[in-house]
């Protein structure tokens, strides 16, 4: 792609974006918010328009004088649909998301997941829920997240415990010829952080750490690491850090001693009792807030979301959280975070991983319809 041609999609791709974040505005004060040229927002918009992308409103009232009411833009969240997909030892939970973040649909089902049918499972999860819900939308993007050390750019699950995974699963490469639409795979905690990043229409998020606490309580889980996982996805600068080697939000506590697949200092028998014990429970979580507060404090995070099933568990996580965090913190002003569930509970991870193909589409700049065909490129720009 040329340099031209290049900011021209990068100009459309700012548009869209803005589009998205403030629901029906102006073309004037697109310009206005975006310091861009009136003639260079007409011309994106009109390309915007003609692609589908997004659609033009009449609402308001018409001037004193008369004439039209004014015409605000908006996304055309018929447009086309993400399906977002957690895979986990033994069930699946999947989402059908439009363009304006909406989830639209969802299923859940029980599935056996190996090294060997992993791609396979999500290929068949994928037909059904396109068939069911949005075979007559484009299907924009797959994401899948799951349990482990996965190498996002390379669509690698290079290990994992929850899944018995202890060799390289090359996801893109089992993947590729078994669906139409571009298919992404990260770390689960890692989609939770992209869905808050992706679909957050509020406030533009800068830097967050999302905890993603999950208590299995299948016999595997339960004899394999003890039923309870947590993983971190980190936000800074308002991109999902992964690290220098892609494992960013790994989570070993820090009074664990020697090695070992526990993420905790207590015993797997201990943390096999979780539900059923006050006391190893409370133990438990203040464990994880102790080892959170100092993480929160260190890198001066602006908010904390926490997701999974950790509510089931009938605990006040952020409340301990923000205990510790105050005996963590030694200067005398306090720390302005905030803590809070997620909304989406138990589907946090499908959603967020279609957030995940959203962002990746979007910092790509290659969602369908944003670019112009490069061969009419120069006459619109004026070569």
């Amino acid at each position: 792609m040329s340099s031209r041609s290049d900011q021209w999609t990068r100009t459309a791709t700012r548009i869209f974006r803005t589009i998205w974040r403030n629901p029906n505005i102006s073309r004037v004060d697109l310009a206005k918010k975006l310091g861009l040229d009136k003639s260079t927002v007409t011309k994106q918009v009109a390309d915007l328009l003609e692609n589908g992308l997004i659609e033009e409103k009449e609402e308001g009232e018409a001037s004193a004088r008369g004439g039209r009411k004014p015409i605000y833009l908006a996304v055309n969240k018929e447009y086309g649909r993400f399906i977002g997909i957690e895979l986990q030892l033994g069930f699946f939970e999947a989402v059908v998301v439009d363009l304006a973040g909406d989830i639209l649909e969802t299923a859940r089902g029980e599935v056996r997941i190996t090294q060997e049918n992993f791609a396979a499972t999500v290929a068949d999860i994928v037909d059904t829920m396109q068939k069911r819900f949005c075979s007559d939308s484009l299907l924009l993007g797959v994401g899948v997240g799951t349990a482990g050390l996965v190498d996002s750019k390379k669509g690698r699950i290079k290990y994992s415990v929850p899944l018995g995974i202890q060799k390289t699963l090359d996801f893109a490469k089992a993947i590729a010829g078994k669906l139409k639409a571009p298919a992404f795979i990260e770390n689960d905690a890692n989609c939770c952080a992209w869905g808050e990043l992706a679909f957050n229409r509020d406030e533009e998020l800068k830097d967050f750490l999302f905890a993603l606490v999950e208590y299995r309580q299948d016999e595997t889980s339960l004899i394999r690491y003890g039923g309870i996982g947590v993983g971190f996805g980190v936000v800074l600068g308002g991109r999902v850090h992964t690290g220098a080697h892609g494992y960013s939000g790994e989570f070993r506590s820090a009074f664990c001693d020697g090695p070992g697949e526990l993420q905790f200092s207590l015993s797997r028998e201990e943390l096999m009792c979780l539900r059923g014990d006050k006391n190893l429970l409370h133990r438990t979580v203040d464990e994880l807030a102790r080892n959170m507060a100092m993480l929160i404090n260190t890198m001066d995070f602006q908010h904390v979301y926490i997701g999974g099933d950790i509510e089931a568990l009938d605990i006040d996580l952020p409340a301990i959280l923000r205990h510790r965090l105050e005996e963590n913190w030694m200067y005398p002003s306090p720390k302005d975070v905030e803590i809070r569930y997620s909304s989406l509970g138990d589907k946090a991870v499908a959603f967020g991983a279609a957030g995940m193909v959203f962002e990746r589409l979007m910092a790509e700049r290659s969602m369908p319809g944003l670019a112009v065909e490069l061969k009419n490129l120069d006459q619109q720009i004026g070569a």
